[in-house]
């Protein structure tokens, strides 16, 4: 990351004064800057040739080949103000396409060419998102006094592989911290030494801040973080991250951050424990919420049951993705609480239980039109648990996404877990034509001749696949429960089946005694293909 440079005067610097002087890329650094506007001004020279007036005036150069050639692009002091902020800000948008608010666009550089560029660039401080960046190596108190009193980002860590505050970067927090109502970002990994140097402060409102992150980087040892840390309320709020943070206050916290549109809380401690009932109850209002991930470190805290689902759901109508981790119970009571129209994309992770009772989690799915008349299911065998996701040939992203995993093993417990869950909830699989099975794990020894109820019983609900695809070590073990449905009503055992493919093996006896139970002289020819060596 590059910290900020402190301002320069129109006497400090050269190009203020000399306004009809040529300006090149090398009084820049980088030079890609001013090669990106250059590419800016170049699309957008149908417009500026219409608004310029005369031909004098301060000329950029491109010297970024190294060959010394210069390319005029525009005369720069000709250029009325609307259109200048124009080209900044479809550099600001070039440079970041995916995320054009990212407070690393180097704006900063671009006010040192001359006093016209400072000029409008500071003039349009909303249109062009410009923010003072506080980060590793950003000596804080000398840098917000040399620049206007711009919001403030403040970012130590906080995000996988980001480096973690040093003990010197620690009074440089302290400092940015100093200033709450331009704060609009704090982005932390949290040491016990940052911690503790946080909880001693004064406590006080940050009413801009609109995003806020915080990842614990020492093993769960950090103290329960104190609900006023930060703030009291955050009626700006529109991201929330939490990593590894003890904060079991989190839904009254909630309650204030109506605007949220992205709530992501992982490895959720059991000193943060929080319960289903009030977190419903926080995210009830919240109609911009776009993402939702809940995810516990571990399966220890568990809910006090409702018997009764609430009366009067909360409707997030704008969520899409929700991403849940933990035992059922506490997911249970999460949906019977909620409804989510718009939701496209749906992933659940739950802990290893005896047995599995989720009627609320098939409503719900139920209510969504996106997770609905799935017509591909994956199932995949992981080394330590399962999952079964349903998807659509033409793509997750606009026809829905869902995918449920169970961490769990041997593999006949995670197969026979998994077929609880899918009997209960065989209506998601009434569609599915296509059903995929692998692993890229070996199976331990005899395996295979181990969890064959378990595979018929997983079988069951989809009744109408017409194509089953079969890879990896489970190849065996699909076969071996296929001859043994051979023996008892074979048509029981998915009935639409046309096409069996297994990718890696050659003729397997086992198959073909189920492929011969099967050509019935009232049934459509089953075919089997194999793909081994």
């Amino acid at each position: 990351m590059s910290t900020l440079i402190p301002s320069m005067s129109s006497q400090q610097s050269p190009n203020y004064n000399r306004a009809t002087s040529h300006v090149r890329v090398l009084r820049l650094s980088p030079t890609g800057v001013i090669s990106k506007v250059n590419g800016a001004i170049r699309r957008l020279s149908s417009k500026v040739k219409k608004k310029q007036t005369d031909g004098r005036g301060s000329v950029l150069h491109d010297n970024t080949t190294g060959t010394g050639e210069d390319h005029e692009c525009v005369t720069i002091n000709s250029l009325p103000d609307d259109v200048l902020l124009e080209i900044f800000n479809r550099h600001r948008l070039s440079t970041f396409p995916n995320d054009p608010t990212d407070d690393m666009w180097e704006w900063h550089r671009l006010t040192h060419v001359c006093r016209k560029w400072r000029y409008v660039i500071f003039a349009s401080p909303h249109r062009l998102d410009l923010r003072l960046l506080c980060t590793h190596g950003t000596p804080v108190r000398r840098t917000l006094d040399c620049w206007p009193a711009l919001p403030i980002s403040i970012q130590y860590g906080g995000v996988m592989g980001n480096p973690r505050p040093a003990l010197k970067d620690e009074d440089n927090i302290i400092a940015a911290l100093e200033h709450p109502a331009r704060t609009y970002k704090i982005q932390l990994g949290l040491t016990k030494s940052l911690f503790d140097k946080l909880a001693a402060l004064k406590q006080q409102p940050f009413p801009a801040l609109e995003h806020f992150s915080l990842m614990s980087l020492d093993g769960g040892e950090l103290s329960v973080l104190p609900s006023t840390m930060f703030c009291e309320s955050a009626s700006r709020l529109r991201v929330l991250f939490f990593y590894g943070i003890p904060f079991p206050m989190l839904p009254k916290f909630l309650l204030s951050t109506k605007e949220l549109v992205l709530l992501r809380l992982t490895m959720i401690p059991s000193a943060g424990y929080f319960s289903p009932e009030s977190l419903v109850t926080s995210l009830s209002g919240m109609t911009q919420l776009k993402a939702l991930d809940i995810e516990f470190a571990s399966p220890s805290s568990r809910p006090n049951r409702r018997i009764v689902p609430p009366l009067r759901r909360a409707v997030l109508s704008s969520l899409t993705d929700f991403i849940f981790r933990g035992i059922s119970e506490y997911l249970e009571d999460v949906v019977a609480g909620i409804d989510a129209p718009a939701l496209g994309y749906f992933d659940v992770q739950l802990f290893n239980q005896l047995m599995f009772d989720v009627p609320q989690l098939h409503q719900f799915i139920s209510r969504v039109e996106k997770l609905r008349g799935f017509g591909r299911a994956t199932l995949y065998s992981f080394e330590n648990g399962i999952s079964i996701t349903l998807s659509q040939p033409g793509g997750m992203n606009t026809l829905g996404h869902l995918s449920l995993r169970i961490a769990c093993k041997p593999l006949d417990w995670q197969v026979s877990s998994m077929a609880e869950i899918c009997n209960q909830s065989s209506t998601l699989f009434s569609r599915v034509e296509r059903l995929n099975i692998d692993t890229h794990f070996p199976l331990p020894a005899r395996q295979e001749e181990i969890g064959v109820p378990e595979w018929l019983e997983l079988f069951r609900p989809f009744t109408t696949v017409n194509s089953l695809h079969v890879s990896g070590s489970l190849e065996p073990l699909v076969a071996h429960a296929l001859e043994d449905a051979a023996d008892g009503p074979v048509m029981e055992v998915l009935p639409a089946l046309r096409l069996l493919h297994f990718k890696g093996s050659r003729n397997s006896a086992p198959v073909e005694k189920f492929v011969t139970a099967r050509r019935l002289p009232d049934q459509p020819t089953l075919d089997v293909h194999y793909n081994g060596l």
